[in-house]
């Protein structure tokens, strides 16, 4: 108590008071000096992540969508306004101040959040495998670090020569609707009678630009029918690909679903399926080797331009038709002609697909190994 008090009389001096822990914020409550409050709300923040003591500076959360946070919104509540301190506590028979001590929070790894704070500082962070980046994203979760969160999720941005323009690639997973947009496709290989919107996508708080939308989306969780030109999803996929496809036809501006719903499809279950389409420039893996489009199983014209005489028939297989991607990458574009509904279509950039079992356990592995 004395030494807190011997603080409190050397602020009003002018001494600069390095604030250890919150006792001196306590005897300033029943104090009520102003000026020893007012540096103390400007002070560092004191938490004990895990194993591990922390005295954080208030400012390092300052970066877009870093703020409000697990600090701000939780503990820090208590100090957020230096003329009520305590929210609804009672001063007028206070004796002395509450007992309190500095936030802990025990099931968090306090590595962790120490490489996140190097992070916040600008300094750059190997990561080190895909299960570390786990780790960094599950615990800028927890501390509501968005704006850090989108720094760390897997993308890769790049400058497409050919086509002239600036394009992400994220996957299905870690897409948020705030970051959808879309930008007029004027191509003149398109004809001038349909209508052409590229799906572009900024992360939300770090982008200031949109770049075109690569989508990619693994898990084995879609299925092509090659016959029909469609691809279903499944699982969490098909959750995700239908929210998708609403956020899409916001930002254009449409009404409607932009796929083809309730159809009995083998391939779709829940009957939801999405158009696709091939072209030149697809990156093709079949069952582990490396294909040309036109090649495909099943293929039509709409996905070819050679005379059909030279592709396989469909009709010697009925089951050719249908592919599953282990994982693919494809380029959204939402088209309406004057004949036609609006459609998002899904061009494939590249595809890695399986048509027998076989290919697929070809890949398995062994527990351990």
């Amino acid at each position: 108590m004395s030494r807190n008090l011997s603080n409190c009389l050397r602020t009003p001096n002018s001494t600069h008071v390095r604030s250890p822990l919150l006792r001196p914020q306590e005897q300033g409550l029943i104090l009520a000096v102003p000026r020893l409050m007012s540096q103390l709300f400007e002070s560092q923040i004191f938490i004990q992540i895990g194993e591990r003591h922390f005295q954080i500076s208030r400012d390092i959360f300052s970066g877009p969508g870093d703020s409000p946070n697990f600090f701000s919104l939780g503990f820090a509540i208590f100090f957020a306004n230096p003329r009520e301190l305590f929210p609804g506590l009672d001063r007028r028979n206070l004796l002395r101040p509450p007992a309190i001590v500095p936030p802990r929070v025990t099931h968090r790894s306090g590595d962790v959040f120490a490489e996140l704070l190097h992070l916040l500082r600008g300094y750059p962070l190997q990561i080190r495998n895909e299960e570390h980046r786990a780790e960094l994203l599950r615990d800028c979760r927890y501390f509501h670090l968005r704006g850090l969160e989108q720094k760390l999720i897997p993308h890769h941005i790049s400058f497409n020569p050919i086509r002239q323009q600036s394009e992400i690639l994220i996957r299905l997973d870690d897409v948020r609707p705030s970051g959808i947009g879309h930008a007029r496709d004027d191509s003149s290989k398109y004809p001038s009678s349909t209508t052409r919107d590229r799906v572009t996508y900024a992360r939300p708080f770090v982008d200031e630009t949109p770049h075109d939308l690569i989508l990619e989306i693994g898990d084995e969780s879609t299925v092509l029918d090659a016959r029909a030109m469609r691809a279903g999803f499944l699982n969490l996929a098909k959750a995700r690909m239908s929210s998708l496809a609403q956020v899409v036809a916001k930002s254009v501006g449409l009404e409607g679903p932009l796929y083809r719903t309730g159809e009995s499809a083998n391939f779709s279950p829940g009957g939801d399926s999405f158009s696709i389409r091939f072209e030149r420039e697809t990156a093709l893996v079949l069952n582990g080797q490396s294909v040309d489009y036109l090649d495909l199983p099943g293929g039509t014209a709409e996905s070819s331009d050679r005379p059909p005489a030279k592709r396989k028939r469909a009709e010697d297989d009925p089951e050719s038709g249908s592919m599953v991607v282990k994982k693919g990458q494809w380029r959204l574009v939402v088209e309406s002609g004057p004949a036609a509904s609006a459609e998002l279509v899904l061009i494939a950039v590249k595809l890695d697909i399986y048509t027998e079992e076989r290919a697929r356990n070809r890949s398995r592995g062994f527990l351990g190994s």
